[in-house]
């Protein structure tokens, strides 16, 4: 559990680094606004327990801090974070088969949160003609 735990983490935090590149047109979040500030600074600290029982409380600190910025976000945005948040949940409680149901979902919610982010980054100023690609939902 912890394994998978810490793969989400990292593969959470990389994807954000990402966001430094641009963001597709339908994800403009204004950078000045308090949805921006909630998800550049999503973050948690990971519990230094190296047991299954680490992995679970890392994975419901990811889950309540995606809750959390979804409560400051609106639409497409909202479902993607509560996605993401439900997918950490079933990470937390070693829900195999939602987890493998909620995969597709969650590609395409990490998706839509790091073109998010990476629009508060460029403050809505993209480069023409660079997009982040987008993950298809089932």
């Amino acid at each position: 559990m912890r394994r998978i735990a810490a793969i989400l983490a990292v593969s959470v935090i990389g994807l954000s680094g990402a966001a430094l590149l641009a963001a597709p047109a339908g994800a403009r979040v204004s950078s000045a606004s308090g949805l921006c500030n909630a998800l550049t600074k999503l973050h948690y600290t990971p519990s230094s327990n190296p047991t299954a029982l680490g992995g679970e409380a890392n994975a419901k600190k990811l889950a309540k801090a995606f809750n959390n910025a979804a409560k400051k976000a609106g639409g497409d945005l909202k479902s993607a974070l509560k996605t993401i948040a439900k997918y950490f949940n079933d990470a937390a409680s070693a829900n195999t088969t939602a987890l493998q149901a909620d995969a597709q979902p969650f590609a395409s919610a990490i998706s839509k949160y790091v073109a998010a982010v990476a629009n508060c980054v460029a403050g809505g100023n993209l480069p023409g003609g660079v997009t982040i690609p987008t993950i298809p939902s089932q």
